[in-house]
């Protein structure tokens, strides 16, 4: 953001963030280390990372608070973890190979998430690229459609084997009621089965509108449409919306001369001001 350009642009992910790299990923309460390929979405929601076996585990980039690397991040204290990256040996490098993702609900509840890169200095430009992610303001000033639309991507992502987005996950990401997901399914002609699964192509963010608005309707905000045009048409014309602005939303007690009511040519800019199309 600068004086000439006062808009805050969304995060920008690198290309290398992207694409991925191969790390390997250790516990030292389980002492297991896995080789995975760590990765950030495009939009910079999640970052993400998949095993041999193409299980995959999600963080919420907003749920990162520190990201460190070399000596300040975290050492095996398990010897069998020690052997594995020969951290015994004198020309041991492996504080330049070291990433650790610190996350959690806040600042008092962490979990570090530990990676060692098969080439130095990889992990300081993840630590470095990462937080810039985490602390970009959008981050945590994001508007609902973000929300939103992080469903939509993480929908997208998890696919099955056969590269189909399972119905179970539906059912995960809105636990509240399952019959108002099925339901909202049903009503976007897609299946609804527990076992069964939707290609993504089945599901464009058009189909993802229709489906939130399906499982969460809003009939106060569609009965105003449909009260204010003569052949109750889901959609206001200019007339329609200045009627609605002057006779609903205006305070009858304002002084006419003083605040007079909305004209025609102000509703049209609020229009085009407001309105996606």
């Amino acid at each position: 953001m600068s004086l000439l350009n006062p808009v805050l642009l969304p995060p920008k992910v690198k290309a290398y963030l992207s694409q991925g790299e191969r790390f390997i990923k250790w516990d030292d309460e389980t002492t297991v280390a896995s080789p995975v390929i760590l990765r950030v979405d495009p939009k910079g929601y999640y970052l993400y990372w998949t095993y041999q076996s193409k299980e995959m585990e999600f963080l919420d980039i907003t749920s990162i608070r520190d990201t460190r690397f070399g000596k300040f991040a975290k050492i095996p204290k398990s010897q069998k973890l020690r052997d594995v990256f020969n951290m015994d040996f004198p020309d041991n490098n492996f504080l330049l190979k070291t990433l650790t993702v610190v996350s959690g609900p806040d600042m008092v509840d962490l979990t570090f998430h530990n990676f060692v890169s098969y080439k130095e200095n990889v992990g300081k430009d993840w630590a470095e690229d990462v937080l810039a992610l985490v602390k970009h303001p959008l981050m945590t000033n994001a508007p609902r459609s973000t929300f939103l639309d992080k469903i939509l991507v993480k929908l997208k992502m998890q696919l099955n084997p056969e590269g189909k987005i399972p119905v179970k996950n539906f059912f995960q990401l809105f636990p509240a009621d399952r019959k108002r997901v099925e339901s909202a399914l049903s009503a976007c002609h897609l299946p609804k089965g527990k076992n069964d699964a939707i290609n993504p192509e089945d599901f464009p963010e058009s189909v993802y509108k229709s489906f939130l608005m399906s499982l969460c309707p809003r009939p106060e905000i569609d009965e105003i449409f449909t009260s204010y045009h003569a052949k109750a048409k889901p959609y206001m014309t200019k007339e329609h919306l200045t009627k609605f602005i002057n006779q609903k939303q205006r305070d009858p007690r304002l002084n006419s001369l003083l605040f007079p009511p909305a004209q025609p040519d102000q509703v049209q800019g609020l229009i085009d001001k407001s309105a996606v199309t």
